[in-house]
């Protein structure tokens, strides 16, 4: 099969596979194609069978082997995310759509959609759109790898700040050329004391098929897999 692959800021690695033309998305479509994914990628003589928490969050059942997982899917795409040890991480992956910029007020906070709609007054399109995307992404990783305690809403539980600045890593096997953009995502925990994440802008949805964004959890520190 045919994927891209790209090594992650602080370790891990992410991995981008379409379904075959002709394959309708589907969940059961991209559950099979996951573990395609999970096959070739394998280290040899080993399996890898992906199994489902009663969150329903991805866990890898690896034999004496210990890795976080964590999938996004959207259109034909699948993003898998695989770091060595147990870690908070999230992954985003979503094409291009005309519901997100209707539905912006559900899940931006009131300084993030005051942003976009000054980018759009400002006839700056592309960098609105940008902006959206990023801050859906970032906030669907963020809720992957450090789900609140509360019971709120997406707009008020993470907020995210304006990018920090690119970040240098490899790629390899990846047609994308776009630059990774590091932010600060603020988590709300319900207190006086709000957890700070590190998110990652990986493609843009104005170059790529996809927008694609990762986030590590608090205090997580992930070596590089091999």
């Amino acid at each position: 099969m045919t994927y891209s692959q790209l090594d992650l800021p602080l370790g891990g690695r992410l991995y981008v596979a379409e379904l075959p033309s002709g394959i309708a998305p589907s969940l059961s479509n991209y559950r099979s194609l996951t573990q395609q994914l999970l096959d070739e990628i394998a280290p040899r003589e080993t399996f890898w069978r992906l199994t489902h928490l009663p969150t329903g969050a991805p866990h890898l059942d690896a034999p004496d082997l210990d890795y976080s997982i964590s999938l996004s899917h959207s259109g034909s795409y699948v993003a898998l995310v695989l770091c060595e040890g147990q870690h908070g991480i999230g992954v985003d992956l979503q094409i291009a759509s005309d519901k997100l910029p209707q539905i912006a007020p559900r899940f931006m906070s009131p300084a993030e959609l005051a942003h976009y709609y000054q980018l759009l007054a400002a006839e700056e399109p592309q960098a609105a759109r940008e902006w959206l995307y990023t801050v859906w992404g970032l906030k669907e990783a963020a809720y992957k790898a450090y789900p609140p305690k509360v019971q709120r809403h997406l707009a008020t539980n993470y907020i995210v700040s304006p990018h920090d600045a690119p970040v240098s890593t490899s790629q390899r096997s990846d047609k994308g050329s776009d630059s990774i953009t590091r932010y600060t995502i603020c988590a709300d925990e319900g207190d006086d004391r709000p957890t700070l994440l590190m998110g990652y802008r990986l493609r843009s949805i104005t170059t790529a098929p996809y927008h694609l964004t990762y986030v590590l959890g608090a205090g997580d520190t992930v070596l590089p897999t091999e």
